[in-house]
């Protein structure tokens, strides 16, 4: 793999990284959001 490459695949990681980070904390600050977007996935 070359360098450009790697550097990409970090990138990707830490961003994917902060979105779920960024999606916990925003659970725990509002977890009703959290079950109403369970319901509209399960439900539907």
């Amino acid at each position: 793999m070359s360098p450009r490459q790697e550097f990409w695949v970090k990138a990707l990681a830490v961003a994917l990284f902060a979105f779920v980070t960024a999606a916990a904390f925003s659970a725990y600050l509002k977890p009703a959001m959290l079950i109403e977007f369970a319901n509209l996935v399960l439900c539907t």
